[in-house]
This record gives C-alpha cells, sequence and structure tokens, in this order.
C-alpha cells in the first residue's frame, strides 16, 4: 500500500508541473490578493472612489453625532469609549482600502503615464490622512504599509507631519495633472465625471480647497502662515466657487439597496424609522430664529403632524414629557430668548418628533411617529404637510449625496478666516455667499418643486438672508459675529459630520449646542484609537481619554461641551 500511495505522489507531481507549463498558473498565488503586476489602474481608482464614501460615512456618522447633527444615545464616555464600532471601520477602510490601495496603484500608474489617475489617487489619500489626524491625533504614517519591509507594528507619526504630507501629496496631485497630455489615459470618474478633461479643473480646485482646509485648521497655531497661504490661495481663485464645483458622493435608484444613499435604505427601507433626528436640529431649523430655515422641509420629513395629548400616550411614547427641565437647559445667554428644547418641540413645531442628545432611556414604540430624513441630502421625501408613513418608492427614492466639500462650505470658511485672521475677503459677504449658496443647493435638490405648496420661495430665502445678515451687523464682538457665521456653517453642512466636527472644536461654535441630556461627559477633543489597532499594534497605546487635543488645537481645555 504504501508503494502505491508513493506512485501515486509521483504521478500528480508529474501532473503538476506540466500542468503549470502549460496553463501558467502559479498555485503559490492567491487568486483573491493578486499581485502588484496584475492590478489593472481602472478598476484599482473605482474601487478607491467607493471608498473614500464609504470611509467619509463612517467619519461623518462619528462627528456629526458629537455635535448634535445627527442623534447620540447616551454620555460621550459611553457612545464612544466603549467599542468605537464606526471609528474601527473608519481605521480599517483609510488604510486598508484607501492608502494602501493608492500605495499598489502608483507604480502601475505611473508606469503606464497614468497621470489622472495618480493626481486623483493623491488627493484622496491627502483627504484621508487629514481627516484620520483630525479625527485621531497622531496616526501611523511613514512606517504604515511597510510589512514588505518588515514593519508589522507600524508606530504613529505626529498629527502636524502627516498634515504636511497630505500637504505634499496635493502638490504632488497637481504636478501630475500639469503633466496630462493628448495621450494621457481617462478613467471612470464616479465624482466630477471629468475623468478624460485635459487639465481636470474641479479636481485641482478640490485639491486647492483642501489647501484652504489645511490652512485654516492651522490657524490658531500658526495664524500668520494661515494668513499668507490663504491669501495666495484668493489671488489664484483655483479654488471651490461654485455649485457645479462640489464634491460629493452621488447615490443611485437601483433596485439594488447597495446604489442608494445609505441613511435612506436605513430609514425608508424598513417602512419606518429607525434613528431620530437631533431636537436641537428641528428647534434650530424651526424656532430658534422665531421662522422657519426655508431649509427645513427639505433636510426633515414628519410622519406626523402633532403631537399625542393624553397623559397615557405621552407615558408611553414621550416618556420625559413631564420631567423636569435640566437646569443645563437654561439659556446660555441673553441672546438667547427662546430657550433650548427639552424632550420635545411641542408648539410651533408640532410634530418635529425628535430626541434630545445623549438621551439614554429605552426606545419607544414611536418608529411610525418619528421624524426622519427629508429630501437633502438622503434622497427622501420632502415635507409637505403630508403626514404619512414613509416607504421605498418616496421621494428620491435614496438618490441622495454625501456633501463632502460644498461650495457653501467654503465661503463659511473663508468668512471665519477674514473674521479672524483679516485675509482678503470680506467676512460679511462670506456669509451671505455661503447662505445662499446652501440655500440654492438644497432647494434645487428637489427635481420637481412645481409638484409641491410648500417650497421655498425666493422671497422666503431673502427675508432669512436679511435677517442674519442684520443680526450679524449688529453683532458688537467678533465672538458674536463668529457665533452667527459658525450657526450658518453648521446648518448649511447637514450630512458632513466631518467639517462640523473641526469647526466645533477649532471655534466653539455654535456656542448654544443643547449640553448632553444629563450634563456629564467629555467632549471628544480626538477620538480614541479603534480597538482594531490598539489590541493588534504593540507599538500604539491607547490615550488616556477623549479630552486628548490634535495638533491643531490649541483651545483651553473643556472650552466645548
Amino acid at each position: 500500500m504504501k508503494i502505491k500511495n508513493n506512485k501515486l505522489f509521483w504521478l500528480l507531481g508529474l501532473i503538476l508541473v506540466f500542468s503549470c507549463e502549460t496553463t501558467e498558473l502559479d498555485l503559490l498565488v492567491d487568486p483573491n490578493v493578486p499581485t502588484p503586476e496584475a492590478l489593472d489602474a481602472d478598476t484599482n481608482l473605482n474601487y478607491i472612489q467607493v471608498q473614500l464614501a464609504k470611509f467619509f460615512e463612517d467619519a461623518t456618522e462619528s462627528g456629526a453625532e458629537a455635535v448634535r447633527l445627527e442623534y447620540m444615545f447616551d454620555t460621550y464616555a459611553v457612545n464612544f469609549n466603549n467599542t468605537n464600532s464606526s471609528n474601527s471601520g473608519m481605521w480599517i477602510t483609510a488604510y486598508a482600502d484607501i492608502m494602501n490601495e493608492v500605495e499598489a496603484l502608483i507604480p502601475i500608474a505611473t508606469s503606464a503615464s497614468r497621470h489622472r489617475h495618480i493626481g486623483v489617487a493623491r488627493i484622496i489619500r491627502a483627504y484621508t490622512m487629514m481627516t484620520m489626524v483630525d479625527y485621531f491625533g497622531d496616526v501611523p504614517y511613514s512606517e504604515a504599509l511597510q510589512g514588505n519591509n518588515g514593519i508589522i507594528f507600524p508606530s504613529v507619526d505626529s498629527g502636524s507631519d502627516v498634515y504636511d504630507a497630505a500637504f505634499n501629496e496635493l502638490d504632488l496631485a497637481l504636478a501630475d495633472f500639469a503633466n496630462i497630455d493628448g495621450n494621457t489615459p481617462g478613467f471612470n470618474d464616479l465624482y466630477y465625471n471629468e475623468g478624460n478633461s485635459s487639465s481636470m479643473p474641479n479636481w485641482t480646485k478640490l485639491a486647492n480647497t483642501l489647501k484652504l482646509r489645511y490652512y485654516l485648521n492651522r490657524r490658531l497655531i500658526d495664524p500668520a502662515g494661515s494668513t499668507a497661504g490663504i491669501n495666495s490661495l484668493l489671488t489664484s481663485g483655483n479654488i471651490i466657487t461654485s455649485s457645479s464645483e462640489d464634491f460629493k458622493w452621488q447615490s443611485g435608484t437601483s433596485l439594488n439597496p447597495q446604489s442608494k444613499h445609505p441613511y435612506f435604505v436605513e430609514e425608508y427601507l424598513a417602512a419606518n424609522t429607525g434613528e431620530y433626528i437631533p431636537n436641537y436640529l428641528m428647534w434650530a431649523l424651526a424656532v430658534e430664529k422665531g421662522t422657519e430655515d426655508p431649509r427645513l422641509r427639505y433636510y426633515v420629513y414628519r410622519q406626523v403632524n402633532s403631537f399625542p395629548t393624553d397623559e397615557a400616550t405621552l407615558n408611553n411614547e414621550i416618556d420625559c414629557w413631564n420631567d423636569p427641565r435640566p437646569a443645563t437647559y437654561a439659556p446660555i445667554d441673553a441672546m438667547q430668548a427662546i430657550p433650548l428644547p427639552f424632550c420635545s418641540l411641542f408648539g410651533r413645531a408640532d410634530g418635529y418628533w425628535g430626541r434630545d442628545h445623549a438621551e439614554n432611556d429605552g426606545i419607544p414604540p414611536d418608529n411610525t411617529k418619528r421624524s426622519t430624513f427629508g429630501v437633502y441630502p438622503v434622497g427622501g421625501r420632502f415635507d409637505d404637510n403630508d403626514a404619512d408613513g414613509i416607504d421605498d418608492n418616496d421621494g428620491l427614492q435614496g438618490a441622495g449625496i454625501w456633501p463632502i466639500m460644498m461650495d457653501s462650505f467654503v465661503y463659511f470658511m473663508r468668512a471665519e478666516a477674514a473674521l479672524y485672521l483679516g485675509t482678503s475677503d470680506d467676512a460679511a459677504a462670506m456669509l451671505e455667499q455661503g447662505i445662499r449658496s446652501s440655500m440654492n443647493t438644497v432647494t434645487s435638490f428637489l427635481p420637481n418643486p412645481g409638484d409641491f405648496s410648500n417650497t421655498a420661495t425666493a422671497t422666503d430665502i431673502d427675508d432669512y438672508v436679511a435677517m442674519v445678515m442684520n443680526a450679524y451687523m449688529a453683532a458688537g464682538s467678533n465672538d458674536e459675529r463668529m457665533d452667527i457665521i459658525g450657526k450658518e456653517y453648521w446648518l448649511a453642512m447637514y450630512g458632513n459630520g466631518v467639517e462640523g466636527y473641526n469647526l466645533y472644536r477649532r471655534t466653539g461654535k455654535p456656542g448654544n449646542l443643547q449640553p448632553t441630556l444629563l450634563g456629564t461627559g467629555t467632549f471628544p477633543r480626538s477620538f480614541l484609537y479603534p480597538n482594531v489597532t490598539v489590541d493588534r499594534n504593540i507599538n500604539i497605546s491607547q490615550k488616556p481619554g477623549l479630552d486628548v487635543q490634535v495638533f491643531w488645537d490649541n483651545n483651553p481645555a473643556g472650552f466645548i461641551q
């Protein structure tokens, strides 16, 4: 029997040898992990572009929850300390699915003179690197993705060094675009649809806008350098200035749920809401200024237009209705004539059914009554006083966007820079343009406004702008002016928690954000390293807490809540 087995072994060995010679199949190569030589630059860049949207989704959720653009359950310590699950996904996507893929793409694309591919990949990598620093502070970079060189456990680099490396990436991307000629291959552009453009104008403006973002975040530690850098960009004029240049991820309406906006899938495909819209956000849109924000009905859809009135139903569905108002919810200053919301928006905002920041009581049976995401930015339903339940055929059926860098954001950033750095812009003009750009983007998102009765009119927008600008002109200090700029920027960035998280740590604005319900917990000046890295990397030690500040944040400890 042993002899037969040996003969069989040699026979099989000869078959394998000849098979390899005739089919050239290397059995040592895992087909699921192709060699760099087997990579296709077009497919790889498509993948990188898709992963950027995934990275942004994870990042924006954590940032938006921290700054009340999305509902946060429980205190910061519980919400962000325990599992950090969303940030684990963000971390993995950043290193494995973006930076690793860009590292593999560049040599392949370089050998084929695919300068468009390389430039776009570098811009995406730069955005990812800066955002990782914004969220975590010091992160691996110089030793990251160096497994082939024997570095299994990369150490962290200083956030400042990684920021500078990202800035250099943007310069390298612009140099790649400068090398485009008639023989440069195009690519499938999933953001700007200019993959065959001769000069990549919108990608170029995005790269320069990310430089402006770099300087603005650094203004606290290097005001002179930030002023000079921003003024140089303004002089060039080659930054995002119109909605046609917005950098956004566009979802589709395919029957495949994966093509739809993720928040539409979470809410509308289930035929009832699983999330809450923050009471503070709806209060800021519907109540705070004494008039409705023209974007309210585009941002928020109400499934009901009234609240229950009998005590039994209130106890079952809004159990906080009779609780004492927390002392921390009192008006913060004399300018805030209308108190912060608590429990729900009864009265002038009937039917805007949400939850307070960090409300951690049990979830009541209110799925079919909660307010949910509207037509902008998730592609849901416009609120025309229908007060109907939602389903997957509603609104734009999930054809929403991730608003990563919009022209309105740029105008608000320029307003902040003009106010604090004295750049060549006029802060008031930038504020007004930021509001108008946001209004235009949001209201034009509805393709068939004539089918509805409650869309925003030009007069509505003009009246709103006049009210805000009158308040700005009457403000007596830069702090009061920044509070107005910050609130309008915060309202315009609905759907983007990344810029909101940076704005709040940079300026402390909006200054009247609703406190955590229990009045406890440390605001995350940076997030903890995810478990997926501290549990597996012996060279990364967990931070002592959420109060560790990133390199560009030199504001006092505890100045935000």
